[in-house]
């Protein structure tokens, strides 16, 4: 029987306060969304923390007009969010302002509609939540209100930017009346668009109401959705309540999606589990996993569908810590080669196959010859960049999905599957920062954490200096009490705060050994050849 190696005390310690913290939140720790909560503030001013989300939102506003963070592309939906809100604050709640609000709001909305204005009308926009139906729609919507503005005489919005009708940006044009007949003849919304209905209420059917037991259940766990979905529909139930309270959780602002404590729990969990900073007996960790082994899969928050990703890691996670999880929950995501996300999914997503191919290498009983092993392996290695990373749509950063994939692959002894991995060492390796740090845009400890994995998994015989300055670099900016950077995709980018710091935690402990043990069996090697 082999065990797993010691763990720094330090780690163990901050393992226990992560645990404590998901065990005592239904909620999960997640930042607050420019895009979700701007919505809320169009669609419902009356919900308490109105005047809370609006000083949020004229604060988040960059010296450039726009909103959001990441590169432009990335902020065009939440400042078209936040400009909308704004227009529709100053036309159809009007009265209810002050002089000062309505100057302030006037000023960011044309700071706004004239960045918008010089974003170039080609290129592609990330691969982010219903992206191809939310930037569209809202253009329309601004240009709609634009033309109102533009139309009354005499104004009393003063717009220098109002006659600035908004045109193609990053290849995609305003809405036309083909998609508004397409919406409407729909006998009924498809499950997976629940989640983006603030888009569509104008157009569609709405969905029904959420279920009133098991909390405070969203819209397709969407606040924006919620928003939308009591403007339209007659019998608004407990949604309005679970409205209100989610933004009293996040301090009137609100998350891309909630509650999430299902997803967070999940990859705590995982993270900590795998270094043993997590014992396989401990009660807690079963209490909060033993209720998602539902029969039909997890989802990854009430009103979402159950999605295979979430399910893979459930079967993880719950045979980790031996509680006997069907493998065959897994079986309906099966598509041609791989598993889908979800059924109706347009892009295949590389995390979520490598969640499901762990989870196979777990339960399978002879998991090397087994067709679903096999072809979910070699679905990702062919995935794989020439470069030797891989990408994914649930996450800004090639080292998130690089990560993921290296430890599903790592478990076989496939030629091609040990080349791949041997590729992605290399160029996790090769895009060390000379600090120690990996970051896609600029450095962060997540992105960090996972070049830590990375390297650990692959195992390079000369990963040993490049971990320890990962880990001198980690050390030195983790008491860091700034917010995480946001780099996970949802319909904008976010940060699940206490997962980031779990897969912190958890590639010091694994990384500080494997470094150690790495040093120890190269000091006897120099250049190739052993010393004498």
């Amino acid at each position: 029987m082999t065990t797993s190696p010691p763990v720094p005390v330090t780690e163990a310690h901050r393992a226990d306060g992560i645990l404590t913290r998901i065990a005592r939140d239904d909620w999960g720790d997640f930042s607050p969304s420019v895009y979700e909560t701007a919505r809320v503030h169009a669609w419902a001013p009356d919900l308490p923390g109105h005047r809370i989300r609006t000083e949020w939102l004229l604060k988040e506003q960059s010296a450039d007009g726009l909103w959001g963070e990441g590169p432009t592309p990335y902020r065009l939906l939440p400042t078209l969010s936040v400009v909308d809100a704004f227009l529709r604050a100053l036309t159809r709640h009007a009265p209810s302002l002050t002089d000062d609000d309505a100057i302030r709001l006037t000023r960011a909305t044309d700071a706004a509609l004239t960045a918008l204005a010089t974003m170039p009308s080609r290129g592609t926009l990330p691969d982010t939540a219903a992206v191809e139906l939310l930037v569209p729609l809202l253009l329309a919507d601004v240009n709609k209100t634009l033309d109102e503005i533009a139309a009354r005489s005499p104004t009393t919005v003063r717009l220098t930017a109002a006659h600035r009708r908004l045109g193609v940006i990053h290849s995609v044009a305003p809405a036309d009346e083909r998609i508004f007949r397409k919406l409407a003849a729909l006998p009924a919304l498809p499950m997976k668009l629940h989640h983006c209905f603030e888009a569509l209420a104008p157009h569609c059917p709405p969905p029904p109401p959420p279920p009133t037991t098991g909390g405070h259940a969203l819209i397709g766990a969407s606040p924006a959705a919620t928003a939308a979905w009591l403007t339209v529909s007659p019998t608004p139930g407990g949604a309005r309540a679970a409205l209100a309270a989610t933004g009293e959780r996040y301090g009137h602002l609100f998350p891309e999606a909630a509650p999430l404590a299902a997803f967070e729990r999940l990859w705590v969990l995982a993270a900590l589990l795998r270094p043993g900073l997590v014992a396989p007996t401990d009660p807690v960790a079963r209490r909060l996993v033993r209720p998602l082994l539902l029969r039909g899969g997890v989802s990854g928050a009430p009103g979402l569908a159950p999605d295979a990703d979430d399910t893979a890691l459930a079967v993880h996670v719950a045979t980790v810590l031996g509680l006997g999880p069907d493998p065959g929950v897994l079986t309906p995501f099966a598509s041609d080669g791989h598993f889908a996300c979800y059924i109706g999914e347009d892009t295949g997503s590389v995390s979520a196959n490598a969640h499901v191919l762990t989870a196979l290498w777990d339960t399978m009983p002879d998991p090397g010859s087994h067709p679903a092993v096999r072809a979910t392996a070699n679905w990702l290695t062919r995935q794989q960049h020439p470069e030797g990373h891989w990408t994914d749509k649930w996450h800004a950063s090639p080292l998130y999905a690089t990560s993921r994939v290296c430890r599903a692959l790592a478990r076989s002894h496939a030629p091609d599957h040990r080349s791949a991995l041997g590729r992605a060492g290399r160029w996790t390796r090769n895009r060390q920062r000379p600090d120690g740090s990996w970051g896609v845009w600029q450095s962060t400890l997540e992105e960090t954490a996972y070049g830590v994995q990375i390297l650990r998994t692959t195992g390079p015989q000369d990963a040993a200096p490049a971990l320890r300055r990962a880990l001198r670099w980690i050390a030195e900016h983790r008491t860091n009490q700034a917010p995480h950077p946001p780099r996970w995709h949802d319909k904008t980018l976010y940060a699940p705060a206490t997962v980031i710091d779990a897969e912190t935690t958890a590639a010091v402990a694994e990384g500080g050994v494997h470094a150690e043990a790495l040093g120890s069996s190269s000091r006897g090697v120099k250049d190739g050849r052993p010393r004498s």
